[in-house]
């Protein structure tokens, strides 16, 4: 079975590429990350009251909400810094987890991610950023979870907490709700000024927040070269057809690291979704 998109030797519209019916086993291995994103998403927002707020699982997503089941990393670290104490249990947790999986979770658990793949799927036009942009969230790692909180403390108006996109859905928009939509404070209107802007831009350009924002990623991205888990190609017999480089959702050229015989996800933004193995036209051959 065939779906509606071109074949490999023709150009196929960003649509097709990312997110298109590639029918039987393929479009099943793409299906099945989808489903698990979103059941993710349900389970960890879903507490009535138990929580593991000592369990930091790196994904954005904020610990503030009541929902939530477990804490965000990025919180507990600016927290910490703010305090001038050293996150022990948090930083060897999120340690463990990268060295197991990388940027495993940043592709199949976080609900910020699954947001930015729905917005992707809008019809509009699309466009790659350059490759420099991916250094970005390295910056706001450094400046906005470490630099600023440690040294104007953990309400630093300059930190990552402040702007975090998923921190403005789940606390900022509901409180405001809550509220009556009264806007009361400069810093929710600059908050939720942040989040629309990202809402918009992921829509023309797949995971823009996870490649140039996303401080999660960026303390994850490096583990991703010794991680334990492996994507392994579909083929060793590459035909160079890029396929695998138009789907990914990170532009992270899968293609390179096949050729060289290297898993893919040894690439810094690789996010482990397996959607080039999925694409690959000599799979299964």
């Amino acid at each position: 079975m065939t779906g509606p998109c071109p074949e490999a030797s023709n150009p196929a519209p960003p649509e097709c590429e990312r997110f298109g019916d590639h029918g039987g086993r393929q479009g099943w291995t793409m299906d099945k990350r989808r489903i698990f994103q979103i059941v993710s998403l349900f389970f960890l927002h879903s507490s009535s009251g138990w929580e593991a707020k000592w369990f930091c699982l790196p994904v954005l997503s904020c610990h503030s909400c009541s929902l939530s089941w477990f804490a965000c990393p990025i919180g507990v670290f600016i927290h910490y810094n703010g305090y001038r104490v050293f996150p022990f249990l948090a930083l060897g947790t999120v340690l463990l987890l990268a060295t197991l999986g990388g940027r495993l979770l940043c592709g199949w658990v976080c609900p910020f991610g699954l947001l930015q793949d729905v917005m992707y799927k809008i019809r509009s036009p699309k466009f790659r950023l350059p490759r420099w942009t991916s250094w970005m969230k390295y910056v706001v790692l450094f400046a906005m979870v470490f630099l600023f909180p440690l040294l104007q403390g953990e309400y630093s108006l300059y930190s990552f907490c402040r702007i975090c996109p998923a921190s403005a859905i789940q606390v900022t928009l509901p409180n405001l709700v809550g509220q009556g939509f009264q806007i009361t404070h400069s810093g929710t209107a600059i908050k939720l000024g942040i989040l629309g802007a990202i809402l918009i831009l992921v829509t023309f350009s797949s995971r823009a927040f996870c490649k140039t924002m996303c401080p999660l990623g960026a303390l994850l991205a490096p583990f991703n070269l010794i991680s334990f888990w492996r994507v392994r190609p579909a083929t060793t017999e590459c035909i160079s057809c890029h396929r695998c480089d138009k789907i990914c959702p990170t532009d992270a050229r899968p293609s390179v690291k096949i050729l060289e015989s290297t898993a893919p996800n040894r690439a810094p933004e690789c996010i482990a979704c397996h959607d080039c193995q999925a694409v690959c036209p000599k799979a299964g051959e």
